[in-house]
Order: structure tokens, then sequence, then C-alpha cells
């Protein structure tokens, strides 16, 4: 960042610290691609900030620093107090400059695919649904023969939501995402033809990690809210554990 954004952004946040903003600087965040992105930077050094709750630390040390210079401020004329707490806000604003290193290899460093490592589970058939008798499919997926799942499920003639989730499931533990990718939307959308819920939740879950797998961003991040969102979803717990700035993260670079 050159010393004149640099500047010019710490004023910018100074000034967004106490709910305002400095309209040129605005402009420019909006014309100016490097300055948007040094602006990004910022904002995520708050999120991280925000995280690791180095915001009550900052806080305490301002607290501090107002009782110790309060003898002081009384003696100094309007303008110059005006200026002292422009002078906190900007110690607010240097860490959070100091963070920006942080926040620039956050960045660099979270991606979609390292989101589905992060929180992929494999599916067990047998302890999230019942069976009373196991077909080959089944069998199959249960002894991890994801190949000869796949080969079950093209050679049969009937196929049902559990037959495309299981196959699903299969490409998804042999990494071809796309392929997973058509199977689980495949669930999602007979159930929306047929107003069922077979398999709605692992469908949808495990759509959005293959969406992340293969880097869709975009296409994993509608699921995902709507799964926080749901606290009756099978998958809310797993989901509600993902990093609100990790998720950031992803969605500002699925955009570029």
């Amino acid at each position: 960042m050159s010393p004149i954004n640099e500047e010019l952004m710490i004023d910018h946040l100074d000034s967004s610290l106490q709910g305002i903003g400095l309209p040129d600087v605005e402009q420019l965040i909006r014309n100016d691609r490097q300055a948007a992105s040094e602006w990004q930077v910022l904002l995520l050094a708050v999120d991280a900030i925000e995280e690791a709750a180095v915001y009550e630390q900052v806080s305490a040390a301002r607290n501090h620093w107002v009782s110790t210079k309060s003898a002081e401020i009384v003696k100094y004329n309007r303008a110059r107090v005006t200026s002292m707490y422009r002078n906190i806000t900007r110690v607010a604003a240097c860490v959070l400059v100091m963070a920006g290193g942080a926040a620039v290899y956050k960045y660099t460093t979270t991606s979609a695919s390292g989101m589905y490592k992060e929180y992929f589970a494999s599916y067990d058939l047998n302890t999230t649904r019942s069976t009373v008798t196991a077909d080959p499919m089944e069998q199959a997926y249960n002894e991890k023969k994801w190949a000869e799942v796949i080969t079950l499920f093209n050679t049969s003639k009937e196929k049902n939501n559990q037959s495309y989730f299981l196959t699903g499931m299969a490409n998804l533990e042999l990494k071809d995402y796309p392929e997973a990718i058509e199977k689980f939307t495949q669930v999602l959308a007979e159930n929306n033809r047929s107003g069922s819920d077979l398999f709605q939740d692992e469908a949808e879950y495990y759509l959005a990690m293959s969406y992340l797998a293969n880097n869709e961003a975009e296409a994993a991040l509608p699921l995902i809210e709507k799964i926080k969102a749901d606290k009756n979803h099978l998958y809310h717990p797993v989901i509600g554990r993902m990093s609100s700035l990790d998720l950031r993260i992803i969605r500002n670079k699925a955009r570029k």
C-alpha cells in the first residue's frame, strides 16, 4: 500500500469506526481497483480481530489511556479534545493496519477447496438411516466399494433418491466432483417435483461440499446460508462451525 493511500485508508477507517465515512475515499475505492483491494484487506483485518477478540484488548487500552489523560483533557479547548479522541481512534486503526499482514495471509490461504477438506465427513449409511435389508448397492457402499456403487447405479433400470444419493457420495469419495454435483442435484430436483424430503438434508449438505471441492464457491454459498439459517437441518451443527470470516473470503474471491 502506498504511503498516500495508507493515510487515506486509515483516515477513512477512523471515520468508519465512528459511524461515518469519507466521501472522497469512498469514491476512490469505487473507482480504483487497487484501492478497493487495499480497503478489503483492512476490512478483513477487522473481521480477523473480531474473531480473535482483540477488540477487547484495544478497548481496555483505550479506556486506560482515557483515564490517565482525563486530567489533561479538561485543560484543552474543544478543538484539542476532538483531536485527542481522533488520536484514540487512530490507535485502533493502527492496530488494524498491523493486523493487515495477518489478514493478507489469511486471505491467500483460505479457499473453497480448503473449506471442503476441513468440513467434509463421509456419509455413514449404517448409523444415519436404518434399513431393513441391504440391497447390493447399499452393501457395496458400506464396504466402500465406490466404483461398484457407480456400476450398480449405471446398470440399474430403476433409480430413486437413495441410489442417486449413494452414487453421488461414491463420486464424491472418488473426487469426481462434477458427477457428484449432478447426482445430488437430481435428488433435490426430484424432491421438488414430488414434494418428498427423502435425502433432502443430506443432498443439500453434500452438494454444497461438492461445489466447494470443485472451487465453485458462488454455487455453494446459497446452500450453506440456507443450512445455517435452519436450526432443524440435519447438518446445521456442522455448517454452524464454519468461520464467517472464511465464508466472506471465499465469497470475495468468487466474485473476482
